[in-house]
């Protein structure tokens, strides 16, 4: 007997070294039954014996492949899942992501590459499942038809400038995303970060539509009961989870046709498809500058009605939306719609032959914009239903807290010594006059900067995405209007009113 002596950190590496695993990646095979599963393998001393089912030779090429490189184990998602056992097939879904992100390399195997130009257009690049196979892993090394490498390297093949070149246009995923190891979740993400992640998954299919939803839990960081059977009702759920774990509105930014279950929710990943503009969402700190800037004469038409409810609103912002009996109760600036006429006036609207119809919408404070909806909204009819053009609140359109106390160093405001500078912004004359207003308005006044009000005022200016809302009965709840491209509406000319946040219980 021998006592070897070794520290904590040397037996932990021998110890990880010993259990180090490959991944299998690939193209399911459209019959099912060609596939070895569980109880193929099950029991057998080796898979190299086994000649059925027709899948199990490449089973037998990944394991040779995992073998020849030193590993001593290897998975696959066909046979080391016991689908039979519900908690064991709930447990692997969810645990998929973490356990591609753990392997020490995940083998590819695309069944239909040849060269670079069948490569681009490998069916693997358009499943669903395969998404966070190709972002998760670490190490990545791709096979061809015949089972020789793609590229002629045990280099990580996620790192090569050409082939990440070609997943990039493939996949419609940032070659920033590919080349550097993804971070699962939402902590820390910018804004139109869903919509992003959701685009990549547009375009691509699963067997079942249940998996649209569940091959995206990793890839958010969300966990939620496995559900086979409840059909689109899966994607509606994950929507409502990942608006559980970030303000980012970019969830509520798709178009097509809104989910049965709950209308602000897509009814599918395509919904998603086109890919964020930066045009009416999100800010940055030079953004609020550069308003404040082109402000200055914009600033002395602000009433004090307006400034003071401003500054209300910015000292206690509404936070977030939630949802409650079914529907679902938003933040958000309401704009009645005034007018709603179909474009075509030569008689009663109709779909046309791709099955959309174009309505002219006015809204109170707003231009005219055209939209192009799949269904025949009632108009001019009794019991008319109302419209709303609505802006939901973001967080994103106060100013920043370092923005606002640079334009009031700019401006003098606050300085006690009367000077008044060029071109500056000042606080209004009748705000100085504390005997015009309440102790609560003194107080409010003092408590915000009035720079601050002209930037987010300034912001509000801007153009934004909107949606429209129809209630179909007084009293009841709203319900979102599909549309075929994104609503970007534009405050009219010369509008400066400001319009209050109103919390909006929608269905």
């Amino acid at each position: 007997m021998k006592i070897l002596r070794v520290n904590e950190k040397e037996m932990k590496a021998a110890v990880d070294a010993f259990f180090e695993y490959a991944m299998f990646s690939h193209r399911w095979s459209t019959t099912v039954d060609d596939e070895p599963t569980y109880d193929h393998i099950k029991g057998e001393e080796s898979i190299y014996d086994l000649k059925t089912p027709p899948g199990i030779d490449k089973l037998q090429q990944f394991c040779k492949v995992a073998k020849e490189n030193q590993f001593q184990w290897a998975w696959s998602d066909t046979c080391c899942i016991d689908k039979t056992n519900n908690v064991e097939l709930q447990e692997s879904i969810i645990s998929m992501f973490s356990w591609y992100e753990l392997s020490s390399v995940t083998i590819v195997y695309l069944s239909d590459v040849t060269d670079e130009k069948s490569f681009k257009n490998s069916v693997w690049f358009a499943r669903g499942w395969t998404l966070q196979e190709l972002i998760a892993p670490r190490l990545v090394w791709f096979y061809k038809k015949d089972w020789t490498p793609y590229i002629n390297s045990k280099q990580n093949h996620k790192k090569d400038p050409q082939v990440v070149k070609i997943i990039s246009e493939a996949t419609n995923i940032d070659q920033a995303v590919i080349l550097n190891q993804f971070v699962p979740g939402l902590r820390d993400v910018g804004s139109d970060e869903v919509k992003k992640r959701m685009s990549w998954l547009a375009l691509r299919k699963t067997a079942k539509i249940e998996d649209m939803a569940y091959c995206m839990m990793g890839i958010f960081g969300v966990h939620m009961p496995v559900m086979y059977g409840e059909r689109k009702n899966a994607f509606v759920r994950l929507q409502k989870e990942i608006m559980n774990l970030t303000d980012d509105l970019s969830l509520f930014d798709w178009v097509g046709e809104p989910s049965e279950l709950h209308s602000y929710f897509a009814s599918h990943p395509s919904c998603f498809v086109k890919p964020p503009a930066g045009r009416g969402r999100g800010s940055s700190k030079n953004s609020h500058v550069r308003l404040f800037q082109a402000s200055k004469a914009f600033a002395s038409a602000i009433g004090s009605t307006v400034v003071i409810n401003v500054k209300k609103l910015l000292l206690d912002p509404p936070h977030g939306h939630f949802i409650a009996n079914g529907k679902m109760n938003m933040p958000m600036f309401v704009h009645e719609v005034t007018k709603l006429i179909p474009a075509d006036t030569t008689g009663p609207p109709i779909l046309d032959a791709d099955g959309f119809v174009d309505y002219f919408v006015k809204a109170e404070g707003l231009a005219e914009v055209m939209i192009t909806t799949h269904k025949l909204l009632p108009i001019n009819e009794e019991d008319s239903p109302c419209y709303r053009l609505v802006r939901m609140w973001d967080l994103n359109l106060i100013p920043p807290e370092d923005a606002v106390k640079k334009a009031d160093e700019e401006t003098g405001a606050g300085d006690g010594d009367g000077e008044r500078h060029e071109g500056s912004i000042h606080t209004p004359h009748w705000l100085d006059r504390s005997d015009i207003l309440s102790p609560m308005a003194n107080a409010v006044t003092a408590a915000v900067s009035h720079n601050a009000v002209v930037m987010f005022m300034s912001r509000l200016r801007e153009p934004f995405v909107a949606q429209l809302l129809i209630q179909r009965k007084r009293g009841g709840p709203y319900e979102r209007v599909g549309t075929r491209e994104r609503l970007i509406a534009a405050p009219s000319s010369g509008s400066i009113t400001f319009r209050g946040i109103k919390i909006l219980s929608v269905r």
